[in-house]
């Protein structure tokens, strides 16, 4: 016993005040782990008369009291404060799993106050305790700045309170768990799904790390990849926006790799330190960092880099399935990167083989060499100017690599005819784009945009072109977008009916065809883009 203590007989169960036993009821109806405590120190203060009642619980992975519901006096505000090993009586009572009263709480050292001013005040402390004796902390009552006195029958009541409480909070933090477990599986669920419809590299580790952080409540987390060279570098990184720049401020450069990261790439395990600034090889400019975990990122068996999560707030707690949670996500990204990379390889080739039958196709026609890479460049230049997405800029790079593909059906002394084409002969011409789309339909790979392009590029704003004698907007966009680049390019290009054309008088023509050939604000557009590039 230390000065003040009073020694306590607690009464038999059946000789309860009838506060304490409505108590139990009363917590039992609590609706979540935080209702709980609140419902507690309520009751506490209801039973005790007390000034200021208070649950305290131990925090083991930082060796810390964290105040997590309060009421009575001073009690706004006080929630979430946290007390270190030896900083207020409670830490008697979570040691020694006993009851603690207190006549005088102002004469212990150890006492702590929410005023931070010491007066006359009695101090009760009942411990928290599973089903199975543990310890998850203090309920406590005070009477600062009060004359109400606090007694063995309080201590009693409050002690059957903390136990009542902690099977409440107990078996609710069991529910809570399953139902995060549960959140945890269909977030990892929902990851799949989103992962596989995602193409780019960034983007599918982007949504992964966002996955992480909001499985983990860690504040931020990121990729760093290994180079050529064996340096490292930050690749990606995701959350609070203070953490980002303090992390890419140490890893965005090309480095040797150290710390947790070096020891990732060393040894391909994962590796975690729950108390970052205590860790003897922790980086020295990392002083913000506070809880760090890292596990490896493969491909094709080999370690490429590491997806690491960090918290840069407190130490908080390193659960085993956290490490699971983070080797599953890993293997995600890389079961996702590696799809990318396949896609990406199966995209390329089938680029390459469209610019080559574009190529071909212009071969045939006798048209001057390069008419496809030219047309091309110009449609994706202007693409972009008019704002198109990576999406839209692809089917327009297709369509622009096939659009005569239909001229396959067109006998070549039509097709190398060198003077004018009678009506016979310029319908069979023109039937090229209808045939080039029916050539496409059945082809998968080939979206219906690209076709557009192909079946829609000699398609007129005045509804005078063909096949199909579109106008205006019904004119599919690409499609317009495409019409534009193709005449200038075949302008300035010689042929066997025609000279080739200035860029001036091309420019000329176009613009007095805007509005009738051509959308006057794509030609608006494209001029204001050959004006850049030629200053």
């Amino acid at each position: 016993m230390t000065q003040g203590d009073t020694a306590l007989t607690l009464r038999p169960y059946s000789q309860l005040p009838k506060p304490a036993l409505e108590a139990q009821a009363v917590v039992l109806l609590a609706q979540s782990a935080q209702d709980v405590f609140q419902r507690c120190v309520e009751l506490a203060l209801s039973i005790t008369r007390a000034s200021t009642s208070l649950v305290i619980l131990y925090r083991p992975e930082q060796d810390e009291l964290e105040l997590v519901a309060a009421a009575g006096r001073l009690s706004e505000g006080a929630v979430g404060r946290r007390l270190k090993r030896g900083q207020g009586v409670s830490w008697r009572v979570v040691d020694s799993g006993q009851v603690l009263l207190l006549a005088r709480a102002d004469l212990a050292a150890d006492a702590v106050y929410l005023s931070e001013q010491r007066h006359a005040a009695m101090y009760l402390g009942v411990p928290l305790l599973d089903p199975d004796g543990r310890v998850l902390g203090v309920m406590s009552a005070d009477t600062s700045e009060s004359d109400e006195q606090l007694g063995p029958d309080d201590a009693q009541a409050m002690l059957l309170l903390g136990q009542a409480a902690g099977v409440a909070y107990t078996r609710w933090r069991a529910l809570e768990q399953a139902q995060h477990s549960a959140r945890q599986f269909e977030r990892l669920a929902r990851l799949s799904a989103q992962l596989e419809g995602l193409t780019q590299p960034e983007d599918i580790v982007r949504c992964a790390l966002r996955a992480l952080l909001d499985l983990s409540g860690f504040t931020t987390g990121g990729v760093v990849t290994v180079d050529a060279s064996g340096l490292a570098h930050l690749s990606v990184q995701e959350g609070e926006q203070q953490s980002q720049e303090l992390v890419a401020a140490a890893l965005l450069r090309p480095h040797e790799p150290s710390g947790l990261i070096g020891q990732v790439l060393r040894s391909g395990r994962p590796q975690a330190v729950q108390h970052y600034q205590d860790w003897p090889d922790r980086l020295p400019g990392a002083t913000h960092v506070q809880t760090a975990v890292a596990v490896p990122l493969r491909q094709g068996g080999q370690v490429v880099g590491v997806v690491f999560l960090l918290h840069m707030h407190r130490p908080v707690a390193l659960p085993p399935e956290l490490q699971t949670l983070m080797e599953t996500v890993a293997a995600r990204i890389e079961h996702a990167l590696e799809r990318s990379a396949s896609m990406e390889h199966l995209q390329q080739t089938r680029e390459a083989a469209l610019r080559a039958l574009g190529r071909v196709l212009e071969s045939r026609d006798d048209e001057t060499y390069g008419h496809t890479d030219r047309v091309t460049t110009l449609a994706l230049a202007l693409g972009q100017a008019l704002g198109l997405d990576e999406q839209q800029l692809q089917h327009l790079r297709w369509g622009a690599y096939l659009h005569d593909i239909g001229k396959v059906g067109v006998h070549d002394q039509l097709l190398r005819k060198p003077g004018p084409l009678d009506d016979q002969e310029r319908q069979a011409m023109q039937r090229h784009v209808v045939l080039g789309d029916e050539m496409l339909r059945e082809e998968v790979f080939v979206p219906r945009e690209v076709r557009e392009v192909i079946r829609f590029h000699h398609e007129r704003w005045d509804g005078a072109g063909y096949p199909d004698g579109l106008a205006g907007e019904q004119i599919p966009l690409l499609a317009r977008v495409f019409s534009v680049v193709d005449v200038y390019d075949a302008l300035l290009s010689e042929r066997p009916y025609k000279p080739a054309w200035s860029p001036a008088d091309a420019q000329a023509q176009l613009r007095a065809e805007a509005g009738t050939q051509f959308d006057p604000s794509i030609v608006a557009t494209f001029l204001a883009l050959l004006s850049s590039q030629e200053s």
